[in-house]
């Protein structure tokens, strides 16, 4: 749960409870979070071969967090309106999305990371998972995104990431570490882990000629 003011009243949430709206009219928190990660997980499982393509830009890291959370939130694919924290703050609305799409274009003038070894590629993924992190664009679903955003990157460049290869607590230490101290080394290690193959491979790439049409 995100911390907010003990008075404050989210848009995002049924009155007076700390309940997410959702296209479901779940009121309570431990069926929502039950349901929410049933219907993400399928859309998640879907992505593995059916990855979203795109141009690694803001309008592609919108339609990752719509296709996974579209069913769920009413504000699937949309970037929040309001200030949160866990633990930490995050990127403050007002400059929310310029800060996304600023990030988002040094990726592409890093041309998407091509032509990277293992090593350094790793440690580049690391770097952008840190700062899209630090943003947390989204209400709800950041991590989930940004995994799948991070994936999706490394099979363009011929990459095969496997998240279930490593400890998702040891995941979410490791981003909630490197993001408050900016430290890319326990991050780096565990994408590194996660890596199938330890050399690009152009045939894998080739997955995400298998691109549904997905609503934009």
């Amino acid at each position: 749960m995100y911390n907010l003011e003990k008075d404050y009243k989210s848009p995002y949430c049924y009155e007076g409870t700390y309940v997410l709206k959702n296209n479901l009219n779940i009121r309570d928190k431990e069926k929502l979070d039950i349901v929410e990660g049933v219907i993400s997980l399928d859309r998640i499982t879907f992505l593995q071969e059916h990855p979203i393509k795109g141009k690694f830009d803001v309008n592609h890291l919108m339609r990752i967090h719509k296709f996974i959370f579209g069913d769920i939130y009413p504000f699937a694919g949309k970037f929040r309106n309001e200030e949160i924290s866990k633990g930490g703050e995050f990127a403050p609305t007002y400059y929310l999305g310029e800060s996304v799409k600023d990030l988002l274009g040094k990726l592409s003038k890093e041309k998407y990371l091509k032509g990277l070894d293992v090593d350094k590629i790793s440690e580049r993924l690391a770097h952008y998972m840190l700062e899209l992190n630090f943003a947390h664009p989204f209400r709800e679903g950041n991590g989930r995104t940004h995994r799948e955003f991070i994936r999706t990157l490394a099979l363009k460049n011929g990459y095969e990431l496997d998240w279930d290869k490593i400890d998702s607590n040891e995941l979410l230490n490791a981003t909630i570490t490197g993001t408050r101290e900016y430290n890319l080394n326990p991050l780096t290690q565990l994408i590194k882990d996660c890596f199938v193959n330890k050399e690009p491979n152009k045939d894998i790439s080739k997955i995400l000629n298998k691109e549904i049409e997905y609503e934009r």
